[in-house]
C-alpha cells in the first residue's frame, strides 16, 4: 500500500441496525450491507485515516451536524465532528433514502458544501438517482432494453400480448419492479404513471444479471446475480436472488468501461460502482448503471479484506491528488 503522508478524516454514512448496535460497536443492516464498511474502515485505518461512522437519520439538517457519529478508530460514540472537519465523505448507505428523497438531496448539497470530497461525486449521485439516464446512455451508444415512459403504445402492445416490466424512475432493490402481460395490470400504478418507465422483457433477465465492480476505471470482481424462485424475474438479493463470482467476457467488460467514459462525458466523475447487465441476442444489454450505493457482496465472496484495502488505497490516491 502506498505510504501514508497525512491522516484525514473519512465519514462513511450507513444504514444502522440499532438494535446491534452498542457502545463498541456500530451495528449495520446486513441486507444492504454484508459487513464491507468494517473492511473499507480497517484498510483506511491501516493507512493512518480516521474513520467515521453515522447514521444518515441522525443528520440534522438544519444545523448541518450529526446528532450522533461513531469513531471507529477508538471503537466508541463521540462528540460528533463538524461535517467541515472532514476530507472525504462516503455516501454508502442509506437506508430508504429513495422515498425521502428531498431529505437525500438536502443531504448530499449540505455535505458537498462542507467536505472538499465526496463519493460518488455529488453531481454522479443526482443524475444516477433518475432512471431517465438509460436514454442518455443509449444515445452514446450503449444498448440498453428498448425502454420508454409509459405511454398509449405501452398499453397497445400489451394487449397484442407483449409484457413489459415497470421500474420505478427513482428506486432500489427491486422495490415496486413488476412484470406485466395484460392492460389490466397497469391498474397496479393507476395515478402515478409518470413515475415508471417501461422496458420491453428480456427474457435472459432469467439467468441472471451480470455485475462488474469498479473503482474509477479499474475492474476489480464480478459476479452474477439469479433469481431462485422460478416464477421470479428480480435477482436482487433483497428479493431472494443468489449471487456466484464469474469473469466478464471481453464484450461485457468493453460495454462496462463504455458506459463508465459515457457517464463521465455527462461531468459526472466515477469512483465506486456497478455495472449490471444481461446476455441477449444482440450481445451484453445494459440493465443498470450503479453509481449511487452499489452492494458489492465482497465479504460475501470473501474478498472483503482485498476489496477494502483496494478501495481504501483508491481512496488514499483520491486525497493525495486532493491535497
Amino acid at each position: 500500500m502506498p505510504e501514508v503522508t497525512s491522516v484525514s478524516n473519512i465519514l462513511l454514512t450507513l444504514a444502522e441496525e440499532k438494535e446491534s448496535t452498542r457502545d463498541d460497536h456500530f451495528g449495520v443492516k446486513i441486507a444492504v450491507d454484508d459487513g464491507d464498511c468494517y473492511d473499507f474502515s480497517d484498510a483506511l485505518q491501516a493507512l493512518g485515516h480516521d474513520v467515521f461512522f453515522a447514521n444518515w437519520d441522525d443528520l440534522d439538517l438544519d444545523a448541518r451536524a450529526f446528532k450522533r457519529m461513531f469513531h471507529d478508530n477508538a471503537k466508541r460514540f463521540i462528540t460528533p465532528v463538524s461535517l467541515s472537519e472532514m476530507d472525504l465523505i462516503f455516501v454508502y448507505k442509506m437506508e430508504g433514502f429513495y422515498f425521502d428523497l428531498h431529505r437525500f438531496f438536502r443531504m448530499v448539497q449540505a455535505f458537498a458544501e462542507a467536505a472538499p470530497l465526496v463519493v460518488n461525486d455529488p453531481a454522479t449521485i443526482r443524475h444516477n438517482i433518475d432512471k431517465r439516464y438509460l436514454f442518455e446512455l443509449e444515445r452514446k451508444g450503449i444498448l440498453v432494453p428498448p425502454t420508454q415512459l409509459m405511454n398509449d403504445s405501452v398499453r397497445e402492445r400489451l394487449a397484442r400480448g407483449e409484457a413489459f416490466v415497470l421500474k420505478p424512475i427513482s428506486g432500489e432493490r427491486g422495490k415496486d419492479v413488476m412484470l406485466i402481460k395484460t392492460p389490466d395490470e397497469l391498474a397496479a400504478i393507476k395515478g402515478h404513471e409518470g413515475e415508471y418507465l417501461a422496458q420491453d422483457f428480456i427474457p435472459g433477465v432469467r439467468a441472471g444479471e451480470r455485475s462488474l465492480v469498479f473503482l474509477g476505471f479499474e475492474y476489480q470482481f464480478g459476479f452474477i446475480k439469479r433469481p431462485t424462485n422460478p416464477e421470479e424475474f428480480r435477482c436482487n438479493a433483497s428479493q431472494g436472488g443468489e449471487a456466484v463470482l464469474c469473469e466478464p467476457t471481453a464484450a461485457e467488460m468493453d460495454l462496462a468501461l463504455r458506459t463508465l467514459r459515457a457517464y463521465e462525458s455527462f461531468g459526472c466523475p466515477v469512483h465506486y460502482s456497478r455495472i449490471d447487465m444481461i446476455r441477449s441476442d444482440r450481445g451484453p444489454m445494459l440493465m443498470e448503471a450503479e453509481l449511487i450505493n452499489p452492494s458489492i457482496f465482497a465479504r460475501y465472496f470473501d474478498r472483503g479484506e482485498e476489496f477494502g484495502q483496494k478501495l481504501a488505497a483508491y481512496f488514499d490516491g483520491l486525497l493525495r491528488r486532493h491535497h
